[in-house]
């Protein structure tokens, strides 16, 4: 059995129905010629299609002869090969179709690499929905929390690892997360593609480092509009900015944090920004997380997974005690024991 579900591009109902029919032809013959082979098979589905006219966002395999199929990899194939722009997973690590999930929800969304995630990162996803929780649009049965990772991200060593990819949505789902695949660099097209789905209120999970990142006016000199329209498009009326803090410095040793604590209202920014951004700030649209785990502030995923590939002892006191356990009973990142 094959499940997939497409978003058609076109306008005209006529061009839409010879485009579903092609569909149709492209997907008998993948499937009784390239059922043995997955990637084969999705590439095959868009024969005489351009990705112009239709969108996969959505496919799932099963049956005898595709039991070795895991459906989480072949969802990251439709990013990776452009297909669609993002992928989501249910709790259950079950391939699910965005709209189904985001419609009229509202969303808490956390980007991270989660490699491994540690207590900083724990301690964002606890706190924002602390706050999100206050909020009186909020109530449980219509808010998602969604952790996204880049497609960027998982091929940051130059190829997809998929075992690792696979360790880091059993992880989160381990703790009863949603997980997001996409190909969104810039965060104004993650807030646009949630839109789609006539979201109710999107609450962005940030911390300060790469804050910095998105209000610098260099990574938006493709818009016209440039760091301006850029501003437009990530703060539309139902999105605000959950801004973790850091602190400017840590300890030699790493161990220990040192310096100021940086926040969003001490980061220094240039000054023909100032003004844009203190209005986002009255208007409540960026929001400082108050509540955190200041001791532990000079924790970082690329530090702990460095020490757990050099197998240098500590790193357990970085992580939750879940993490712990996960990591060294499926020797998870390069842990040797």
């Amino acid at each position: 059995q094959v499940v997939i579900h497409v978003n058609l591009k076109e306008d005209d109902a006529l061009l839409q129905q010879q485009t579903l029919g092609i569909l149709g032809v492209n997907l008998l013959f993948a499937c009784y010629y390239h059922h043995d082979r997955p990637n084969e098979f999705l590439r095959s589905l868009l024969d005489n299609l351009s990705r112009d006219r239709i969108e996969i966002s959505m496919i799932r395999m099963s049956g005898p002869d595709l039991e070795y199929v895991d459906n989480r990899l072949l969802a990251v194939q439709l990013v990776k090969n452009g297909m669609t722009s993002a992928v989501m997973f249910d709790r259950k690590g079950e391939v699910q179709q965005p709209s189904d999930m985001l419609y009229k929800k509202n969303v808490l969304a956390f980007r991270g690499s989660f490699r491994p995630i540690t207590y900083v990162g724990f301690d964002m996803l606890k706190s924002s929905y602390g706050i999100f929780k206050k909020d009186r649009h909020y109530s449980r049965d219509n808010t998602i929390a969604v952790c996204e990772m880049t497609l960027n991200n998982l091929m940051e060593e130059g190829e997809l690892d998929e075992r690792d990819f696979l360790d880091r949505v059993d992880i989160l789902n381990g703790m009863g997360q949603h997980v997001m695949v996409s190909t969104f660099r810039e965060y104004y097209k993650l807030v646009g593609y949630f839109s789609r789905f006539r979201i109710g209120r999107l609450r962005i999970v940030i911390g300060i480092p790469t804050f910095l990142k998105v209000l610098d006016e260099k990574y938006y000199t493709r818009l016209k509009g440039g760091i301006l329209e850029a501003l437009g498009r990530l703060f539309p009326e139902n999105v605000k900015f959950y801004v973790y803090p850091t602190i400017s410095s840590v300890s030699l040793d790493n161990k220990a944090p040192a310096g100021e604590l940086l926040t969003s209202r001490n980061i220094e920014l240039p000054g023909k920004l100032r003004p844009l951004y203190d209005y986002l700030i009255q208007c409540r649209k960026i929001i400082d997380i108050e509540d955190v785990k200041k001791d532990r502030l000079y924790i970082s995923s690329p530090y702990v997974l460095k020490m757990i590939k050099e197998n240098i002892p500590g790193w357990e006191l970085m992580v939750p005690n879940y993490i712990e356990e996960v990591i060294k009973t499926k020797r998870l990142f390069g842990y040797a024991g």
